[in-house]
């Protein structure tokens, strides 16, 4: 787990407590291992298996990644691009980083998602290594898995929804502060308040919702709310911005205030450009308080449907574009009622009832029962004996063992079980 406060480590805790919920970790012994130590470092490999979280931020994944590298098990893909890290790995002179930019560089050309060309991130698969080196993957949508499958990978892929993080007594009890923040801001029903919520980062694309909101009456109203990273400050944005005493701007809140600022809002904002293949924790959040949401037309955002969230054209925002809907929505009331009632339903049926960890579960017991499988340790070590004598695929004329590969194979079949290998 990721060792400081960040909506991944967030992630990580809601599903150690779904697992608790479902009596996982009572059938299975289970430790968490964060901060690392260097105890640890040897101590891992006796493990039967590692589930690793991995994002793309080096100073909170780097070793985790190279844990993962090291002793392959199930791979927690927060973000499909990698590039940050990796990039970060290479500078540090770490041998992991070189294989990895290799690895994106010659699987670049397999892309054929419109992602891939769009967002730049995707468009070179910089999770390719480590989904190589992973025994199971774990990821959160449905395109994710697509992205996985168009540049090759053939590790088993477990599409696990992501959690419902806050419990929802914290999500009742956090409504009167929202009403409290619109009383403080002078705000009336006839008023309208888009919260721009989530990391300020410049993938959120503030600049462009507060242009948009720029180009609407004065009863529209804007605050950007949530946590700030160190290469990037919203002051700039807020001393150009025209809309005076219509911004708000409300940083590092505590959780109990992100969910009452979510309560405040008529409209919820959460664009993405470029986009890593993530899926948005803040939309989850939004979507559970039952607010109607405007969200990039790209990636994991399209796995939700058109009358559960409101989609933009994908790419760097059209501010025009982006101030109609925005209009649109503040002048239809009923219509963001029907879209949060539809977000809430949506995310009860998708994610609703520890379906998170009822995956997680699925998802750990299928790869542990790959891993200590001798027949998978018996192929390893024929195609670790392939790649050292320079094999290439016109050798199966001669055999090369192939027939003992398929035998294998075909023996795991006929018994019902899975077939090993599975990368």
């Amino acid at each position: 787990m990721p060792p400081a406060k960040s909506g991944i480590a967030t992630y990580s805790s809601a599903v150690l407590s779904s697992l608790e919920r479902t009596g996982y970790r009572r059938r299975r012994e289970m430790d968490v291992l964060w901060p690392l130590r260097p105890k640890h470092l040897s101590a891992i490999g006796r493990y039967q298996l590692g589930v690793f979280h991995i994002g793309n931020n080096y100073d909170f994944h780097g070793d985790i990644y190279r844990l993962a590298s090291m002793n392959p098990g199930v791979v927690v893909l927060h973000d499909l691009g990698l590039d940050d890290l990796v990039r970060a790995l290479i500078t540090a002179g770490d041998s992991l980083g070189y294989r990895a930019g290799r690895e994106a560089l010659l699987r670049a050309d397999r892309l054929s998602l419109p992602e891939a060309i769009t967002e730049e991130p995707l468009s070179q698969p910089w999770c390719g290594h480590i989904a190589r080196a992973a025994r199971g993957i774990i990821v959160h949508s449905e395109f994710c898995r697509r992205y996985l499958e168009d540049f090759g990978c053939r590790t088993p892929v477990f599409v696990v929804p992501h959690p419902i993080v806050e419990r929802e007594a914290d999500v009742r009890a956090a409504a009167p502060a929202g009403a409290r923040i619109r009383a403080r801001l002078g705000l009336t029903t006839d008023d309208t308040l888009i919260v721009a919520a989530g990391d300020m980062n410049p993938a959120k694309q503030l600049d462009a919702v507060t242009g948009a909101v720029a180009l609407l009456g004065d009863d529209v109203h804007l605050a950007l709310v949530g946590r700030r990273v160190p290469t990037w400050s919203p002051a700039e944005l807020v001393r150009s911005s025209p809309l005076g005493r219509r911004l708000t701007v409300a940083t590092d809140v505590s959780d109990e205030a992100f969910l009452g600022w979510l309560h405040a809002a008529d409209v919820v904002a959460d664009l993405r450009f470029p986009h890593r293949g993530e899926v948005s924790g803040t939309l989850i959040r939004a979507m559970q308080v039952g607010r109607a949401s405007v969200v990039s037309g790209t990636g994991t955002y399209l796995d939700v449907p058109n009358d559960v969230v409101v989609h933009v054209a994908p790419g760097q925002p059209d501010v025009a574009e982006l101030a109609a809907v925005l209009s649109d929505l503040a002048e239809d009331p009923e219509r963001r009622r029907r879209l949060g009632a539809a977000a809430r339903a949506h995310l009860d049926a998708t994610a609703g009832g520890d379906r998170t960890a009822r995956g997680y579960e699925e998802a750990i017991e299928e790869t542990l029962a790959l891993v200590l499988d001798p027949r998978r340790l018996a192929v390893t070590r024929w195609a670790r004996a392939m790649n050292e004598i320079g094999f290439a695929p016109e050798g199966f004329d001669e055999d090369f063992g192939l027939s003992y590969v398929r035998g294998l194979s075909d023996f795991v079949g006929r018994k019902g079980g899975r077939t090993p290998g599975g990368r």
